[in-house]
């Protein structure tokens, strides 16, 4: 987990890494593919005000398996929890 802190018009925003998997459509790239994997995340972290993908890798993990045309990705991304501090746990907020 990182932490960054950014000022944007007098409004801190605190950032923090962090690494996990979400699901999202197969036949999804790139711009709309980041959205639905941010989508999977803020739904399952209503406290993140903010969440921005930063990295994708598709995966081929076993485990629970996605529904039908959709698949696993592992997702590095940005989180600002609304409290102008970072998270306290580390722990990815993801499967």
């Amino acid at each position: 987990m990182t932490a960054l802190a950014v000022a944007e018009q007098d409004v801190w925003v605190s950032w923090t890494r962090y690494e996990g998997r979400a699901i999202a459509s197969a036949s999804l790239t790139d711009a709309a593919r980041d959205a639905e994997l941010e989508g999977y995340i803020r739904l399952r972290n209503p406290h993140l005000t903010d969440v921005r993908v930063e990295r994708v890798t598709a995966t081929e993990e076993s485990g629970t398996p996605p529904p039908a045309s959709s698949r696993w990705y592992l997702v590095t991304y940005l989180a600002d929890d609304g409290q102008g501090h970072t998270a306290a746990s580390p722990e990815s907020h993801l499967e």
